[in-house]
């Protein structure tokens, strides 16, 4: 019962991770109905500066602000140079447009730091076993950062003007220039919240699970994986999507292979696929994912 128990609580950590990224995912489709598949690069991004800025000898919370400031920074500024311009966005131009930037945001951090995965220094706090279950005062980390900015995220979007503002250019854009809201600054604004909860995601999860050159295309997969449970517009399924992949993704990995681990992603996106397109979320968003 312990090893199950283990299994669930550090697979409930992982989907943290899954479900940050998954957040962003979110906070850009919701509002401008575009798939950015550059969301997995902030979060390695973010992991390989904080390292870099604690090189530096700066304290450890320090660089992760850093970091994700930086992280915020380019994602605004890739932003308005490939997504802005184009008049007429739709999600399959969308994807192909933010394939192409993710490739060369990979190049970049290949060229700046290498090959190697790199990890960032933990962050204060005592491991400790409860019940034979071991907790790493990191993984409390994660599961408390991803929990407040899940809280945040679903508070601004649902619960203010300004995020159903943002909401509103999704799905009435027309009738949202109308009332003085600019569809651009929007698309601005969610992309920034995208970088926050990517970079914030590559953080935490940078002492545990590395960070390198390609770290951002696992996370970008199966943060897109929880998305879709959500249809692409639930930031709580999307979150809740991400925790239940990482949970699956564990006890695949402690009763059946760990080889067979990265498959749980692909299995679930091929069932929702099939199953039901406009994911599990009450509300559809009105395109197939």
């Amino acid at each position: 019962m312990s090893d199950f128990l283990q299994l669930v609580f550090s697979g409930l950590a992982q989907g943290a991770i899954y479900g940050l990224v998954a957040l962003g995912f979110v906070a850009v489709f919701s509002v401008r109905e575009i798939v950015n598949l550059v969301q997995g690069e902030y979060a390695a991004l973010a992991g390989l500066t904080a390292i870099s800025v604690v090189g530096t000898g700066l304290p450890l919370f320090v660089a992760a602000a850093v970091a994700v400031v930086v992280v915020v920074l380019v994602a605004v500024a890739l932003e308005r140079l490939t997504i802005a311009p184009i008049k007429r966005m739709t999600p399959l131009l969308s994807i192909i447009l933010t394939l192409g930037v993710s490739t060369a945001v990979k190049a970049a951090m290949l060229l700046i730091w290498g090959p190697e995965a790199l990890r960032l220094e933990p962050f204060p706090g005592s491991d400790f076993t409860i019940g034979g279950v071991s907790i790493r005062a990191q993984e409390l980390w994660i599961l408390g950062t991803a929990a407040v900015l899940g809280f945040l995220v679903v508070r601004f979007y649902e619960h203010t003007l300004q995020g159903k503002a943002l909401r509103a250019c999704a799905e009435q854009p027309t009738a949202a220039r109308l009332v003085g809201i600019s569809p651009r600054t929007a698309t601005m604004v969610a992309f920034a919240i995208a970088g926050l909860v990517g970079a914030t995601a590559g953080v935490v999860g940078a002492p545990i699970y590395l960070a390198s050159w390609t770290s951002g295309l696992t996370l970008g997969l199966k943060g897109f994986v929880a998305a879709t449970l959500g249809g692409l517009v639930s930031f709580r399924v999307a979150m809740l999507g991400g925790l239940m992949l990482g949970v699956l993704e564990n006890l695949v990995a402690g009763y059946v292979a760990s080889g067979y681990r990265d498959a749980v992603a692909f299995v679930v996106l091929l069932l929702v696929l099939l199953i039901r397109p406009q994911g599990l979320a009450l509300k559809a968003s009105g395109v197939r994912v």
